[in-house]
């Protein structure tokens, strides 16, 4: 099982926003925005390569607390157990 380093906190992005210069914040999973109940679901129904989520992909939405301006990054996610070596 592969699983996202940022989503379970195992990692950190530092993202300066390309308008402002501020840092960005993480503002979650991109799949979390696509209707009022998609956080609540399983995440395997949302691989379906949009912005490449996928089995082998976590994306985040990353947004400026300064200018609003957000952005998707595609982060790879790691296999399960390369965690326990």
């Amino acid at each position: 099982m592969r699983v996202c380093m940022l989503c379970n906190s195992l990692a950190s992005v530092e993202k300066s926003c390309p308008e402002c210069g501020a840092l960005m914040v993480d503002a979650g999973l991109i799949q979390d925005y696509y209707d009022n109940y998609s956080a609540y679901l399983g995440q395997d129904i949302y691989e379906d390569g949009y912005r490449c989520y996928n089995e082998l992909f976590c994306v985040h939405l990353f947004n400026c607390p300064q200018c609003h301006y957000d952005v998707s990054l595609k982060l790879r996610r790691v296999e399960e157990e390369r965690l326990m070596d």
